[in-house]
């Protein structure tokens, strides 16, 4: 059987790749299990590395610290954590968390 985890992990990861793709974006779901974890969806260089978590609870900083390290696996600046918000279904609904360096970063292009 499958764990119950990883199918809604998994399922949030397609909705936000739709969503950017729908945006705009040439975006897409990074495959698990390599080498070196570079998050969930990739976007192309310069965009940041992008991670995706639907769970009940909240893990600001060490989801941060972890999208810093796949950041740096996938040659970006900075990365960016995508998070369900609790009855919200349509993925621009969501948060995203970063910290105030990332987002220095990012609207200096």
């Amino acid at each position: 059987m499958a764990n119950a985890n990883k199918i809604k992990g998994d399922a949030a990861e397609r909705q936000v790749t739709r969503y950017l793709q729908g945006s705009g974006f040439t975006a897409s779901r990074i495959p698990a299990g390599s080498n070196a974890d570079i998050g969930d969806v990739w976007l192309p260089p310069p965009l940041p590395a992008v991670q995706v978590k639907n769970v009940a609870k909240l893990d600001l900083s060490g989801w941060c610290n972890q999208v810093d390290e796949q950041a740096l696996n996938a040659n970006r600046e900075c990365g960016v954590v995508v998070h369900k918000r609790r009855g919200k279904s349509d993925p621009g609904d969501w948060y995203v968390t970063m910290t105030l360096e990332t987002l220095t970063k990012l609207l200096k292009g």
